[in-house]
């Protein structure tokens, strides 16, 4: 009667593992798309930083060149997150910071690596 028992419960058992291992769950969530330079934050230098800091203009950072980009990335995150009208603060003779939204996209390049594509 034990063994009938015994086999019983590592039947019982056994069919409960396969259960458990059959419903883990897994996560199907799609990972978010890095931010790029050629694909995010070129344009925003691009529309923000003219003529200025771009091929051709005085300043001799050019934010159209990804290198120079991306190894000046903290002075651009610092200083156009200054008040505005205070010393360094970009963009010139802007009135106002860039929208949070683009400061933060710039911040996430930051965090995902710097990727130029």
């Amino acid at each position: 009667m034990n063994v009938k028992r015994l086999l019983l419960h590592l039947g019982v058992a056994s069919i409960a593992m396969s259960f458990l291992i059959s419903c883990t769950k897994t996560d199907d969530t799609p990972e978010p798309a890095k931010v790029s330079y050629n694909k995010d934050i070129k344009a925003i230098f691009v529309a923000n930083c003219t003529p200025c800091h771009l091929a051709g203009g005085a300043n001799p950072n050019k934010w159209d060149d990804y290198a120079t980009a991306k190894s000046k990335i903290i002075n651009i995150l610092d200083r156009t997150q200054r008040t505005p009208g205070t010393t360094g603060f970009m963009p010139r003779n802007g009135t106002a910071q860039l929208p949070a939204a683009t400061i933060a996209l710039l911040k996430q390049w930051q965090a995902d690596g710097l990727l130029e594509n």
